[in-house]
């Protein structure tokens, strides 16, 4: 089998804040690589720097220091082949669901025809074509991050970043999301960046799950997920994906109770 080529590489990346009692390392000496196409979950306790990772993954957070390369260049800052999504969909209330999903087209000046196409294309594919001229408001939950996902892809980037993004949503309709954004990714794969406080959630979505634990944090476990794709809707109910979660639980305990034993 042909080794996939590397997306990103981490070289002892570190993070330090500067606050009123001194500095605070988030992040500490991280190393690792992410092949293209692979779906890869940050799992950890709060506040353990899942966010902060991904952040200057995206080159939108200082490195204080390491370094990070994205396809052979080093990211110095933010660019256009990332896409983001957070836990709010931050749509825009006065635009209609087509004008949000070509809002990045409108920031960067690119011509609107040649991506109206795919943005209708994009709705249709998350089941949303009878609303794209509804307003964000007159959409649920669900529905107002199928469109910040199709947002995130209207510039088909490579690469995708989210940042929890159904943390905020009931669990039935965070079950329908997972399923939705298995769907997608079978559709249109990229290499992504999951960050999750749910284990089952980053068991059934990815290829890679990381957990971060300590402080300051560290990548402790790093475990590949034996499913493939397309993934089977009972996937969920299988044995062996109930022992991964176990195992992964265990890392988290045991991250956690180390935080707790360092703040303490």
């Amino acid at each position: 089998m042909t080794a996939k080529a590397k997306h990103l590489d981490l070289w002892q990346v570190s993070k330090t804040y500067q606050s009123a009692q001194g500095p605070v390392e988030a992040v500490s000496d991280v190393t690792m690589s992410i092949e293209e196409g692979d779906f890869v979950s940050i799992l950890g306790p709060s506040g353990c720097g899942k966010s902060t990772l991904m952040m200057m993954l995206a080159g939108l957070e200082s490195i204080t220091d390491g370094v990070v390369v994205e396809r052979g260049r080093q990211v110095t800052g933010p660019r256009e082949d990332v896409g983001l999504i957070f836990q709010d969909a931050t749509l825009l209330p006065w635009l209609s669901v087509l004008d949000n999903v070509l809002f990045p087209v409108k920031i960067l000046k690119k011509p609107r025809n040649e991506y109206l196409r795919r943005a209708h294309d994009l709705l249709a594919m998350v089941g949303l074509s009878k609303f794209e001229n509804h307003r964000p408001s007159q959409l649920s939950g669900g529905m107002r991050q199928r469109v910040s996902i199709c947002r995130a892809l209207i510039l088909d980037p490579p690469l995708l970043m989210m940042d929890e993004p159904f943390s905020a949503l009931d669990a039935i309709t965070r079950d329908e999301m997972n399923l939705a954004l298995l769907d997608i990714w079978q559709k249109n794969p990229k290499t992504g960046v999951f960050i999750t406080h749910s284990i089952r959630e980053a068991v059934l979505l990815s290829d890679r799950v990381l957990v971060m634990g300590g402080r300051p944090s560290k990548v402790v476990c790093d475990i590949k997920i034996p499913f493939g794709r397309p993934r089977p809707d009972d996937i969920a109910e299988s044995p062996e994906f109930n022992k991964l979660c176990g195992e992964l639980k265990q890392y988290i305990q045991s991250g956690h109770k180390h935080m707790e034993e360092v703040s303490t």
